[in-house]
């Protein structure tokens, strides 16, 4: 016997079955759409948001075992690596080092060696943000090599480098704790290698640092105003770096405004 339906709930079925249907396509067409490559709901990358002004940074003289004549030099050579290593540092503004120094003369006294409070000291007496505070002294493979960065706030969270090394790789050491820094600070890294150009000759390292040893007094008896020759050699083959070592008052070679990225920093920097 066939069975009867209500003409009424024919029309019910043959209503809903293409509605039911169109309501899946629908469905499975919005995720098909959601998962493909550049969804418009898909999150897109966000673009590194980069110091809105260069950093302020001192470079200190590095601390040195007392007793060890053969790094003595370094104390104040890499300080100058670090110098040349951020010449073209795109978000840091380096205090030239004839401002550096003297303030840590007058802020150690008799004392060569800084701590993390000193340091904090001298970076608000050159109006810097950070100081670069370095350690350097023989190691088990080597030398342990250290770089505190130091902020001038307590408010700022320090930041520290730490590797091993020899003399003649210390230049690399010097790039790749400011390139750790640059990252931990969302900062542009450096640039590359080849636009900084070759790493410094020792020989030239340690005559750079003794004519600023002479200037400044920082081991031996101060003798300012005698390093004319080196820094009129130097401004020749290097007139940046030049401009941050030796004070343009004093030595008219090296004259200029120091060698950065960004115009000097007129008031305090804020967090």
């Amino acid at each position: 016997m066939e069975h009867c339906v209500p003409k009424a709930e024919q029309t019910r079925m043959t209503f809903h079955r293409p509605r039911i249907c169109s309501s899946v396509i629908l469905v499975l067409t919005v995720l098909a759409t959601l998962l493909q490559p550049g969804c418009l709901f898909r999150k897109k990358p966000s673009t590194p948001t980069y110091p809105a002004e260069p950093i302020r940074i001192a470079l200190l003289p590095v601390n040195v075992p007392s007793d060890n004549a053969e790094l003595r030099w370094v104390s104040l050579g890499a300080a100058i690596m670090m110098a040349k290593e951020l010449e073209q540092a795109k978000d840091l503004d380096v205090v030239p080092l004839w401002e550096t120094l003297p303030a840590t003369v007058e802020t150690l006294g008799n004392s060569r060696t800084l701590t993390p409070e000193t340091s904090a000291v001298i970076a608000t007496r050159v109006n810097a943000r950070w100081a670069a505070q370095s350690d350097i002294a023989p190691g088990q493979n080597g030398l342990d090599f250290r770089v505190d960065f130091i902020p001038a706030k307590a408010t700022l969270i320090p930041f520290r480098y730490e590797n091993q090394t020899q003399l003649d790789s210390l230049t690399s050491r010097v790039r790749e704790a400011f390139e750790q820094f640059l990252r931990y600070m969302v900062a542009r890294p450096l640039q590359s290698k080849d636009r900084v150009g070759k790493p410094m000759e020792p020989n030239q390292l340690k005559e750079l640092a003794a004519a600023l040893d002479r200037e400044y007094g920082w081991f031996g008896s101060a003798d300012p105003g005698k390093a004319g020759v080196e820094a009129e050699k130097l401004a020749q083959s290097d007139g940046r770096l030049a401009r941050l070592l030796f004070s343009p008052t004093v030595y008219p070679g090296a004259e200029g405004r120091p060698a950065n990225s960004s115009p000097p920093q007129t008031t305090p920097p804020s967090d």
